[in-house]
């Protein structure tokens, strides 16, 4: 047993070395790409990332900027630390077929992101007034800092004059990391929790902290933690990474066509401003609860239809 745990501690240690230089590679072919947008200049990449909106011309820039770095770092990355490094996980374990193809479970993945989000925003709110004890001033003061960096740069990022910046913002901003974040967070953390931690529900809610700790955005830290643990039960209940990358890419993607649709005056709901009363976000609770169940009990039927063990 001791030598078990030993070889998952040396398995997070190569993970952890794998993301860092896949991070740093990641981020030298973005700039390298990037350069010819930019004049060759190297000291506006810096400034384009500090200050976006003083920028406008180089939006484009900076959106190929990010998702190349998100390609490189939360796709890539893994599948080259699954493919050569950590041979314990396989693609074919971590997406099984038999779960993406039966439409219940691709329905039900889909309705519960978008009627979760209600009540998702409204902790929200709650988290962006949450203060910090006076001996944590200094933290928070960088957070607050850190969050106001990050909510510019998304809104800078959600722009859309044009189609093609809408279909740019669904990849970078949507399919990448639906596709990335799942496979490293769910696919590859999650998993290596379980093993070395023995439970999977500490697994799942563990991961989902690291997973909201990952983003550096502590006043959307706990309905981000949220999210990662309802696509790490979706994960363990259907036995399949296409469910969270289905339900990740739903969460993104409604945003982000709603943002392009509110834009170009085809809609009138503001999703990014909108505040949720507390009678819509109590509803959306308790829908999504009876969503989550019936996600539950549809996937352990099927795994008892076919004799596969399921995760109580």
């Amino acid at each position: 047993m001791q030598e078990d745990k030993l070889a998952i501690f040396f398995s997070f240690i190569k993970l952890l070395t794998t993301l860092l230089v896949g991070f740093f590679l990641s981020n030298f072919l973005a700039f390298i790409v990037v350069l010819p947008f930019i004049n060759f200049d190297l000291g506006l990449i810096n400034l384009l990332l500090l200050h976006p909106k003083d920028y406008p011309e180089l939006r484009t820039a900076l959106m190929i900027l990010q998702g190349i770095t998100a390609l490189g770092i939360f796709v890539l990355t893994p599948l080259f630390y699954i493919k050569f490094v950590d041979k314990s996980l396989s693609l074919s374990y971590l997406f099984k077929e038999r779960a993406f193809y039966y439409f219940p479970l691709f329905f039900l993945t889909i309705l519960l992101t978008i009627i979760e989000m209600p009540i998702v925003s409204w902790i929200g709110k709650w988290n962006e007034g949450l203060d910090f004890p006076a001996f944590m001033d200094e933290f928070e003061t960088w957070a607050k800092v850190q969050e106001d960096k990050l909510r510019d740069l998304t809104l800078f990022l959600t722009e859309f004059h044009s189609f093609g910046d809408f279909l740019l913002g669904l990849v970078v901003i949507a399919i990448l990391p639906g596709i990335g974040e799942e496979l490293l967070f769910r696919g590859i953390l999650q998993n290596k929790l379980k093993d070395w931690l023995g439970n999977i529900h500490v697994a799942v809610w563990v991961g989902a902290i690291i997973f909201s700790a990952f983003h550096f955005q502590f006043y959307g830290f706990v309905p981000r933690m949220l999210l990662g643990a309802i696509f790490g039960y979706l994960y363990v209940w259907s036995g399949s990474l296409w469910y969270p990358i289905l339900a990740h890419f739903t969460n993104n993607g409604f945003t982000v066509l709603m943002m392009y649709l509110y834009q170009h005056r085809k809609v009138e709901l503001n999703i990014d401003t909108q505040e949720i009363p507390i009678d819509l976000a109590m509803l959306s609770l308790v829908i999504s609860i009876t969503l989550v169940f019936l996600f539950y009990k549809i996937s352990k039927d099927q795994s008892a239809i076919k004799g596969e063990k399921t995760i109580e």
